[in-house]
């Protein structure tokens, strides 16, 4: 049984090894539960983007952060693209990243599927659409009470951090999200926006940095 100490000592040694950074690897379940905010801002596209390097886009959609969370992984190949997506319901007493619920981030369904050229080209153009006519990224703060996407990705060897926030975009319009949702078969139904008041005092807020090549987390 993992008591509270037992769960304390090991975050620490988890800290103190680095494991807050995700890597791309799979690793144990309380490894990758440490690492969600880098997953989020796409640490391990960003360091893998250089020059030549393959497109690699991940969607992750905060549908309330304790109600649902979905993430989508778009990863160019030769003759398309390798798709995955993750999602998850509230569940037990998730309510946020903690030390009491450190599994609450990937207790995840998840589906793969090989998209071709086209599929990909889908998503990504209109992912296109929708980036060129939604606010500035850059500082922009989302709220884990809230319903919004955030998108690392790395698109001709350049890679950035996009944001789209309830309070700014019409997130029932984006082109994106339909195109992801038509090859989700993780069986999870999706939770569409709805209007929140107030903040949770269990909540936390995750901020694109000044260039957008990143995230800053926040409390």
């Amino acid at each position: 049984m993992i008591t509270k100490l037992n769960m304390s000592i090991i975050c620490a040694v988890l800290l103190i090894a680095g494991c807050t950074t995700y890597t791309g690897s799979g690793g144990n379940a309380v490894t990758r539960s440490f690492t969600w905010f880098s997953f989020v801002a796409g640490d391990d596209i960003k360091a893998a983007c250089v020059p030549g390097s393959r497109d690699h886009f991940r969607f992750v959609y905060n549908a309330v952060y304790k109600k649902q969370i979905r993430a989508y992984e778009l990863v160019g190949v030769e003759d398309g693209a390798k798709f995955s997506a993750r999602a998850r319901n509230e569940g037990g007493q998730i309510a946020r990243f903690a030390i009491s619920n450190p599994l609450g981030p990937w207790e995840l369904e998840k589906s793969n599927k090989q998209l071709t050229n086209g599929q990909a080209a889908e998503i990504v153009d209109a992912f296109g659409r929708d980036a060129a006519a939604a606010p500035d990224s850059a500082g922009q703060q989302l709220k884990s009470n809230e319903f919004y996407w955030i998108v690392a990705g790395c698109n001709a060897g350049s890679f950035r951090v996009w944001a789209f926030d309830q309070d700014k975009v019409n997130l029932g319009a984006l082109g994106f999200a339909s195109a992801l949702r038509t090859h989700d078969q993780t069986d999870v139904n999706f939770r569409d926006v709805e209007p929140i008041e107030g903040f949770d005092d269990n909540a936390f807020y995750i901020k694109v940095n000044a260039a957008a090549d990143g995230t800053v987390r926040g409390l």
